[in-house]
């Protein structure tokens, strides 16, 4: 098994000329890359945690042998019916890695993935449900955060120009997530 970012790549070049022509589905761009982005970490969480390598054969030093994917994630579930797998990433990635080696600690450990990870989710969420809670919390949590007092659509928020980095928040978000997948799919080469 090896990780590799190819789907998440190949995921965002598909809506980067999608996008080029029209951007008025850049809303549904960033949630289907982001859903990409999330089975990537995944995969490779339960690719390593089976002994899998990433690219330039980079290989974690694994603290737990697992016999295959039955027993990781029977080890994953305990008694729960649903795996979610990046709050066991987040959770458990010491007892299964040696600190060192592990892949997802540079990634995990900023403070910089965590807030675009987080803004991603809430973004993620109120694209998919269009709750009260999920707006109220774009709302509070993204838009006043960045200076913008009122609402605007998730679609005029992506394509605003961040001021410091000079480029738009999908780019940022998107610039991100190939970036952190880079990371651990070879964490020696950041």
């Amino acid at each position: 098994m090896v990780v590799n970012n190819d789907d998440l790549l190949l995921k965002i070049e598909e809506w980067r000329e999608e996008l080029s022509k029209d951007d008025k589905h850049i809303d549904f761009a960033l949630l289907e890359i982001f859903i990409e982005f999330e089975k990537f970490l995944t995969n490779s969480f339960l690719s390593y945690a089976l002994g899998g390598q990433g690219k330039n054969t980079f290989s974690p030093i694994l603290r737990i042998n697992f016999e295959d994917e039955t027993h990781l994630e029977g080890f994953l579930k305990c008694d729960k019916q649903y795996i979610d797998y990046i709050k066991k990433i987040e959770k458990i990635k010491e007892f299964i890695f040696l600190e060192e080696s592990c892949p997802f600690n540079k990634v995990f450990s900023t403070s910089k993935f965590t807030t675009y990870f987080k803004d991603i989710q809430i973004l993620r969420n109120f694209i998919a449900h269009q709750s009260k809670e999920s707006k109220d919390r774009y709302r509070n949590k993204i838009l006043k955060p960045k200076g913008i007092n009122q609402y605007i659509k998730v679609k005029t928020f992506l394509t605003k120009i961040n001021k410091k980095e000079n480029i738009s928040y999908y780019s940022i978000y998107i610039n991100a997530m190939k970036f952190y997948s880079e990371v651990i799919c070879d964490p020696r080469s950041e």
